[in-house]
């Protein structure tokens, strides 16, 4: 039954209720599977000088061209980004960084600032242009640094960014864009890293995933990118990579993003676990988590787990780990359905130790 509405007489301001049962369910999309989603604002912070820019770049590079994501080796949908950015020189910086990491150039592209008369320009600030984006056809928006485009915002002021954020947020949503901002660490050791995002809470709270970026102590010139924050998943995995040096032709030196093939435990004073989990593990998650609510067919499970992250092999193993039987329905061969068992981790196992019997039975034969 919907809910009622008793008001009489003279209106009042009107709220804008959704029923949940009008509200139909929809899978995350990711950009990058498990890492950064589409429509949705994430946020990558660290202090100065460890490489945001150049991984940043990196991530345009892997849209621009539809390469794999790193570890999870997923080919990225090819797609257009766009950075508001004002502070390095595209010239001497920004192209030889684009250069090496191997992007494709015209489907990346730079705003400056904003033309408000005859040679006259502003630096873009989100409050007021947020809606000249919408002209622009992309899948990517990178904001490098955030704080540099909220004109007229005080930053420690946890309503007035938080009103900001939320039309970048709403932005993403509309018009189903992966939404990237970078951001800085303040100087407090003490404090926890989720509280370290310089200025207001609202940095932390509005975005939906947030990712640290920092050295490895140990290893000089090796960085360490885990979320921080996740509301979308349960994806700790701490990624190693290294900045490399590159000289291009004509003598131009620049550097470059070398991605790790694994995944690395996390330093166990960054408040993640120490073991990330396995790819298989990964996989069966995510097929309790999609198959909990309703069943579905083997193609739109596959064509879902490769948006996510997962390799066909994988979610077939995982498959067999979880006891999932696949159903064949209709006619003409019909269509393979999958469905969750009625308790997946105990039939898990129950199908394990069965597998282990089997094995000594068959020992007794030999």
């Amino acid at each position: 039954m919907p809910i009622s509405n008793s008001s009489s007489g003279t209106p009042k301001p009107s709220l804008n209720l959704v029923q949940l049962s009008d509200v139909t369910p929809k899978p995350v999309n990711w950009l990058w599977p498990g890492v950064i989603p589409k429509g949705k604002l994430s946020l990558l912070v660290g202090h100065p000088g460890l490489g945001k820019s150049t991984l940043t770049a990196a991530i345009a590079a892997i849209v621009s061209t539809g390469r794999p994501w790193p570890v999870c080796d997923v080919n990225a949908d090819v797609g257009e980004v766009i950075f508001i950015s004002s502070e390095d020189d595209l010239k001497d910086t920004v192209k030889p960084r684009s250069i090496a990491a191997g992007a494709e150039d015209s489907r990346i592209g730079f705003i400056r600032s904003v033309s408000v008369g005859q040679n006259r320009n502003r630096p873009f600030a989100i409050k007021k242009d947020i809606e000249k984006l919408s002209q622009y056809d992309i899948d990517l928006l990178i904001v490098d640094p955030i704080t540099s485009n909220l004109a007229g915002v005080e930053m420690n002021n946890t309503g007035e960014v938080r009103e900001v954020l939320e039309l970048l947020r709403d932005y993403a949503e509309e018009k189903n864009v992966a939404v990237l901002g970078v951001s800085h660490l303040n100087k407090s050791e003490k404090s926890e890293n989720i509280s370290r995002v310089s200025g207001s809470m609202a940095f932390i709270a509005v975005p939906r995933v947030v990712h640290l970026l920092a050295d490895d102590p140990d290893c000089p010139g090796r960085r360490f990118l885990f979320p921080l924050k996740g509301n979308l998943g349960p994806n700790q995995d701490c990624f190693a990579f290294s900045i490399e040096p590159r000289m291009l032709e004509g003598g131009i030196e620049t550097s470059a993003i070398v991605w790790e093939d694994e995944c690395v435990p996390a330093p166990s004073d960054w408040g993640v676990p120490t073991k990330p989990k396995s790819k298989l593990e990964k996989a069966k998650d995510f097929l309790i988590t999609l198959l909990s609510k309703k069943s579905y067919q083997a193609t739109e499970v596959y064509h879902l787990g490769e948006k996510s992250g997962h390799a066909l092999a994988t979610l077939q193993r995982a498959k067999k780990e979880l006891g999932i039987n696949p159903v064949r329905e209709g006619f003409d061969g019909g269509t393979w359905i999958w469905s969750l068992p009625t308790n997946p981790i105990e039939d898990a196992q129950d199908a394990e130790d069965a597998q282990h019997s089997g094995a000594s039975l068959m020992s007794t034969f030999d």
